[in-house]
C-alpha cells in the first residue's frame, strides 16, 4: 500500500523548548530523558533505554485530526514508526471528553525497520457523535530494551489533491540582525524545495550593510526590492503585488515578519496541509512569546462586535500538555496576524490589494475581505513562530494607527462590528491625559481628526509623509526614558489601587476626581512610585508623577503632570468630541463608499514607483523583475 506522509514528528533544534516538541521520561526512575537534536536529514535520532518512553503529547508533536477532517477530505489515517529494537507503540486520541487508546502494538527487530499502525476510521457527517468534532492524536513509544527511534509520522493512503506552491514576502525595516537570521533559513529552504518559487525581500529601511545579507540576496529565487517606508502594510502589499505579477505565480503567498524566530520546518508543514485542503483557506501560524518560549501569545484572533480584537489561546503555557485542549477542535478564528500567514493568490487577485493603512490593521482587514469571498482563516495548531511580545516595549506612535484604523474598520465593516461610540473614543483620550501621557493623547486626537477627514483627504497625502508627521507628534511629548539598570532595582509601588469599576458612572466619577486633582490641586513630583502598566490608571496617577514599567521590567518611563498641557488638550478634546458626535456617520459613509479605490493596484503603483531621495549603495541589492 502506498502511503503519503502528512506530518513528521520533529526534534527540537538548538535553543528551542524541548517540551513543545517531545516528551521523554523514565517513569520507573522518575527522571527526564535528554532529547536528541534532529538527525542530519532532519528526522529523529532518539535512543532509549529499557522502560523509557517517548511521547508526542506536545504542541508540535500532536496530530490535530479535527482540523484535517474539517478542511480536507481525508478519512484514513495511519501512524508509521521507524525504529530498531523492541518497543510498545500506543496511539492515543484526546477528544476533550477524555483520552483513549486507539491502537496498541508491540513491535521490533534486530535492524532498523518501518512499522505501520492503521487507525480505525471515524464516522463522518450526521452519523458522527457530537464529541467527535474534537480529536487530537499523539503517540507513545515505550522501549522494551535498547531502542533507537528514527521516525514517527502520520500518513494516509489518499494522495494529495494538489501540489501547493509558495512565494514568500519578507518586509524589513532596519532590523538587520533579526532579518539575517530569518532570511538565511528561508533562502536555504527555497533552494532545497521546488515548491518554494520565490522570496521577495522588501527593504523599507537603510541599504543593507551586512555582507551575509548581501550574499543571501544573490541566491536563486531571492528578489530584493528597495522602497520608501510605507509601513508593514506597504511592505507586505508590495510583496503580494510582486507575487501576483510573477511570470509563473505560485498558488499561495506567505506574509512573514522579519524579526521572528523561525523553525523553517513549519513552512513545510503548512504546505502539506495546503496540499490536502479541500477549499481555499488562509493558513496562519500562532505566535509564541519569545520571552517565554513555551507560552502561546496568540493562536489567531476573533473580531468582536464591539470592534475589539480578542486573541485566542492568549498567554497559555503549552509546556503543560493539559493546555492542548485549546486545539482539540477548530477554533474558527477571524484572522491570523501576518507574522506568518499564507494567502491563496487567486483569491487575492480577485480581492485586490490591502488598503494603505500603513500598520496595525492590514492583516485583519484583509482577512475579512477574504472571508467575504468564502475563504476562512485557519490558524493551524502544530505550526508557530516565536516573536517578541507586544508588552515588551512601551506604546508610542502606534497609538495613532491603533485608533485610526479601528475607526476605519468600524466604518467599512459595519455589518461585522459596531463603530466606536463617542464615550469610548473620549475615554481613550481623557485616560491618556489623566495619566499624563500627553503623547498618546496627541496621537489619538490626530487619529480621530484624520478619520473624520475621510479617505480622499487622508490618502491624498503620501503615506510616508503622514508617518513622518505622526513620528514628530510622538517625539514632541514623548516621556523620558530612565536608566533601566538603575530602576529595575526599585520596588513596585506597594499602594497601587485597583482600577475603577467598568460601569460608566463609576468611570466618569473616577475621571472627574482625577481631573480636579491634577488640574486644580497640588502636584507630587518627588518620590515617584513605580507602576506596572496595568496600574497606571486615574486612581493612581491623580496629581502624581510616576514611573511606568511592565511585567519583565524591560522599560521605565517617567510621566509628569502638567496643568497647561492638560487643560489645553482637554479643551481640544471636548471640541473634537462634539465634532465626532456630529460627523461620525457622514465620515463613516465616505469611508465605506470610497475605500475600494485605494485597494487597487492602479492606486498603489505610483506609490511604489516614487523612490527615496537617498542614493542606494551600489551593488547591494537587485530589483525584482
Amino acid at each position: 500500500m502506498t502511503l503519503y506522509s502528512l506530518q513528521h514528528t520533529l526534534a527540537p533544534e538548538r535553543g528551542q523548548p524541548e517540551d513543545l516538541y517531545l516528551r521523554l521520561h523514565n517513569p520507573q526512575r522518575g527522571f527526564q530523558v535528554q532529547v536528541s537534536p534532529p538527525a542530519a536529514d532532519g528526522g529523529l535520532d532518539q535512543r532509549l533505554n529499557s522502560g523509557e518512553i517517548l511521547s508526542t503529547d506536545t504542541f508540535f508533536g500532536s496530530f490535530y485530526r479535527s482540523y484535517w477532517e474539517e478542511f480536507t477530505a481525508l478519512e484514513e489515517i495511519a501512524v508509521t514508526v521507524r525504529l530498531q529494537g523492541q518497543a510498545a507503540i500506543r496511539v492515543f486520541e484526546d477528544t476533550g471528553q477524555g483520552v483513549r487508546i486507539l491502537r496498541s502494538e508491540e513491535i521490533g527487530g534486530s535492524g532498523l525497520r518501518s512499522y505501520l499502525l492503521q487507525l480505525p476510521p471515524r464516522p463522518r457527517g450526521q452519523a458522527a457523535p457530537l464529541q467527535q468534532a474534537s480529536s487530537r492524536l499523539f503517540v507513545e513509544v515505550e522501549a522494551q530494551g535498547p531502542c533507537r527511534i528514527a521516525a514517527i509520522a502520520f500518513a494516509t493512503p489518499a494522495p494529495p489533491q494538489r501540489q501547493a506552491t509558495l512565494s514568500i514576502g519578507l518586509c524589513t525595516f532596519n532590523q538587520e540582525a533579526y532579518f539575517a537570521r530569518t532570511l538565511e533559513k528561508v533562502a536555504a529552504l527555497a533552494q532545497q524545495q521546488e515548491a518554494l518559487r520565490a522570496v521577495y525581500v522588501v527593504n523599507q529601511g537603510q541599504p543593507f550593510q551586512s555582507p551575509a545579507i548581501r550574499s543571501l540576496l544573490e541566491a536563486p529565487k531571492v528578489h530584493s526590492i528597495r522602497q520608501r517606508n510605507l509601513g508593514g502594510c506597504g511592505g507586505f502589499t508590495r510583496s503580494l503585488d510582486e507575487a501576483l505579477n510573477a511570470g509563473e505565480p505560485a498558488s499561495h503567498h506567505l506574509m512573514m515578519d522579519d524579526d521572528i524566530v523561525l523553525d523553517p520546518r513549519m513552512i513545510l508543514r503548512a504546505l502539506r496541509f495546503l496540499d490536502y485542503a479541500a477549499r481555499d483557506i488562509a493558513l496562519g501560524a500562532g505566535m509564541l512569546d519569545a520571552m517565554r518560549p513555551s507560552v502561546m501569545y496568540e493562536a489567531g484572533a476573533f473580531l468582536r462586535p464591539e470592534n475589539r480584537i480578542e486573541p485566542y489561546c492568549h498567554n497559555v503555557d503549552l509546556a503543560d500538555p493539559a493546555q492542548l485542549h485549546y486545539f482539540n477542535k477548530p477554533a474558527g478564528t477571524d484572522y491570523n496576524a501576518w507574522w506568518f500567514c499564507i494567502l491563496p493568490l487567486e483569491q487575492c487577485r480577485a480581492a485586490e490589494l490591502p488598503a494603505p493603512v500603513f500598520i496595525r490593521g492590514d492583516d485583519f482587514e484583509y482577512g475579512q475581505r477574504l472571508a467575504a469571498r468564502g475563504v476562512p482563516t485557519v490558524t493551524l495548531p502544530g505550526i508557530a513562530v516565536w516573536h517578541e511580545p507586544f508588552y515588551a516595549k512601551p506604546s508610542g506612535w502606534q497609538d495613532y494607527y491603533d485608533l485610526r484604523n479601528r475607526l476605519i474598520f468600524g466604518a467599512t465593516y459595519a455589518g461585522k462590528v459596531r463603530q466606536l461610540p463617542l464615550a469610548h473614543v473620549l475615554g481613550l483620550i481623557t485616560s491618556a491625559l489623566l495619566t499624563h501621557n500627553y503623547m498618546a493623547a496627541d496621537l489619538r486626537l490626530r487619529a480621530v481628526e484624520d478619520f473624520l477627514a475621510g479617505p480622499d483627504t487622508l490618502f491624498a497625502a503620501d503615506p510616508e509623509d503622514t508617518h513622518k508627521a505622526v513620528m514628530a507628534l510622538a517625539k514632541a511629548n514623548a516621556p523620558q526614558k530612565l536608566d533601566n539598570a538603575e530602576w529595575q532595582m526599585r520596588p513596585l509601588s506597594p499602594g497601587a489601587k485597583p482600577p475603577p469599576p467598568q460601569r460608566m458612572r463609576q468611570l466618569v466619577l473616577a475621571q472627574a476626581a482625577s481631573l480636579l486633582r491634577t488640574g486644580l490641586g497640588p502636584h507630587r513630583r518627588r518620590g515617584r512610585p513605580v507602576l506596572m502598566d496595568s496600574d497606571a490608571h486615574v486612581r493612581n496617577t491623580a496629581g502624581q508623577a510616576y514611573v511606568l514599567t511592565n511585567g519583565p521590567r524591560s522599560f521605565h518611563l517617567e510621566f509628569m503632570p502638567d496643568r497647561g498641557k492638560l487643560w489645553r488638550r482637554m479643551l481640544k478634546t471636548l471640541k473634537l468630541a462634539l465634532r465626532y458626535r456630529r460627523e461620525r456617520d457622514s465620515a463613516g459613509s465616505r469611508w465605506a463608499g470610497q475605500i475600494a479605490r485605494y485597494r487597487k493596484a492602479g492606486w498603489w503603483a505610483p506609490v511604489f514607483a516614487r523612490q527615496d531621495q537617498e542614493p542606494q549603495a551600489a551593488g547591494t541589492q537587485k530589483r525584482a523583475a
